[in-house]
């Protein structure tokens, strides 16, 4: 069970690399075309002619997901949400832990009189 697991966040490391591989294709290509559309724009400004719409901006990950039907992304979207929520409840626990640890520590180290504020 432990070595599923292990493998499973293993491939999620590898998916999150190839999202991010994919976003940074897609921003280069957005700039790139961003870039070509203002150029083309200030060039037809100066010849009086009609100016160009700004390229739409597309989201390059969607191919990713093709093998799957709809069924099974609304299963994936629903394991996902499970997992987002999950991980995000224990960092909210270990976050909460931490500061009232601190909180408590710097109480102890507060020898005056003086009150103490937060």
């Amino acid at each position: 069970m432990v070595d599923q697991r292990k493998r499973i966040i293993d491939e999620i490391h590898k998916l999150n690399i190839l999202l991010l591989h994919t976003k940074l294709k897609a921003t280069r290509a957005q700039t790139v075309s961003r870039a070509t559309t203002r150029v083309r724009n200030v060039e037809a400004a100066r010849r009086g002619a009609p100016l160009q719409q700004m390229p739409k901006v597309h989201d390059a990950n969607i191919h990713m997901l093709d093998c799957l039907d709809e069924k099974e992304l609304s299963t994936l979207s629903e394991l996902l949400q499970r997992i987002i929520d999950n991980t995000d409840t224990k960092v909210l626990d270990e976050e909460i832990t931490e500061r009232r640890k601190a909180i408590h520590e710097f109480l102890m180290l507060n020898h005056t009189d003086t009150e103490v504020r937060e």
